[in-house]
């Protein structure tokens, strides 16, 4: 993870069906992530100017503690409050081979719009409920 933009989707995108799609051909790699000493504010500009609506929050040993989404950033945080103080630190993910309709399932049945993706163990990308919906109406 750790990269500073997060990449495009491939040009024309998957040739399957959207109910044959797997999450790797869905998610977004080159995720941003943030440190938990990462302000607010600083969430906040990385989001508007990248267009995204969810951080990873990456600790000094390089594992996912949280995610800071763009509705944790709806209440009026201060500017300099650490993204640790209002990140969620229950991050759901799933594999990169897992059907899409899956991943679905899991934002569906937890009311959450992120899922961090995985290769076993390691993190690769993340998948957000606009993805699924992009792969739908395309």
């Amino acid at each position: 993870m750790g990269s500073t933009t997060p990449d495009e989707a491939p040009e024309g995108g998957s040739q399957r069906a959207p109910l044959e799609l797997i999450v790797d051909d869905l998610m977004v790699t080159g995720v941003v992530s943030l440190d938990p000493d990462t302000t607010v504010g600083r969430a906040r500009e990385l989001m508007l100017g990248l267009g995204i609506h969810g951080l990873p929050v990456v600790d000094d040993m390089g594992e996912v503690v949280g995610i800071v989404t763009s509705s944790d950033l709806v209440e009026e945080w201060p500017h300099g409050e650490p993204v640790s103080a209002i990140m969620s630190s229950r991050v759901l993910s799933i594999q990169v081979d897992a059907p899409v309709v899956e991943a679905a399932e899991e934002m569906l049945n937890a009311k959450i719009h992120h899922l961090l993706v995985r290769r076993g163990e390691q993190p690769v990308g993340i998948l957000s409920s606009l993805d699924l919906l992009a792969a739908i109406v395309s």
